[in-house]
């Protein structure tokens, strides 16, 4: 299939850069370094990566993935790739499928350096739940990928698109807990409302694909007993991800599709 060739590009383009090595670099130290320092037998390992994968992984993810076809389009290099048999579709799908399989490449490599890590410091970890872990920031990172190459399919230039995945990273690591607080203030005629807030309140911070995540993952791995609201349960999370997955490359594919190049 014509995408699988895209695919295969946009997944070598960064060892072919040398990138590549330095993010491995990276994910490595930042894994291993972390567990050296706060790993202890007392709970699991995959819980030790909970904070770290939130708000790391999206940021990298964002990071391999809004040039990924806004500089081609700017550059000129989009149409020398479409005058090939490849639809425009198909640009987008190989081009998502190619960013999602090094941000999981990544993760996994800074699972594994966790992991040797911990079996010198402590022994060997629970294999169980450290899989739950590595699965769900897997799905984490293909989703912001997916979110970056969305946005880039979406905009024309490299400008527009570092400022909008920016301002997409400011929303979810520290602005999408205040929507609901502004919302709620809106609706009380401008003044802070009192009291506890409703319950959905609570299930739009689900939505956020880090919360899911953090969710998901230690409800899983912990003993401690979650809430039996929905928008607590792992599924739900697994679905958040998948939605954060989807909605951005259809809309971008919209865009990309029905603009000029």
């Amino acid at each position: 299939m014509s995408w699988r060739i895209v695919a295969r590009r946009d997944a070598l383009d960064p060892y072919r850069s040398r990138s590549l090595f330095a993010h491995l670099a990276v994910f490595v130290l930042v894994f291993g370094l972390l567990t050296y320092v706060a790993a202890g037998p007392d709970r699991p390992l995959a819980t030790y990566h909970v904070s770290t994968v939130a708000l790391f992984l999206p940021l990298v993810a964002l990071l391999v993935g809004y040039k990924s076809i806004a500089e081609p389009r700017e550059n000129g290099g989009l149409r020398v790739v479409l005058s090939f048999p490849h639809t425009r579709r198909e640009v987008l799908l190989g081009t998502v499928v190619g960013r999602a399989a090094v941000v999981a490449a990544l993760t996994t490599v800074g699972f594994l350096a966790s992991t040797v890590v911990y079996l010198v410091e402590i022994g060997v970890p629970d294999l169980g739940s450290l899989a739950v872990g590595w699965l769900f920031a897997v799905l984490l990172g293909v989703a912001m990928a997916a979110l970056a190459v969305g946005i880039s399919a979406s905009v024309r230039t490299t400008n527009r698109a570092v400022v909008a995945v920016f301002g997409t990273f400011l929303l979810l690591a520290m602005l999408w807990g205040q929507i609901p607080t502004l919302v709620r203030f809106v609706a009380n005629g401008f003044a802070m409302p009192t009291g506890p807030g409703p319950e959905w309140v609570t299930a739009f911070r689900q939505l956020n694909p880090t919360t899911a995540y953090q969710t998901a993952v230690n409800g899983l791995v912990t003993p401690v007993p979650t809430p039996d609201a929905v928008y607590y349960q792992p599924w739900f999370g697994v679905l958040v991800l998948l939605g954060w997955t989807v909605v951005p490359l259809l809309v971008g594919l919209q865009r990309f599709e029905n603009s000029d190049l």
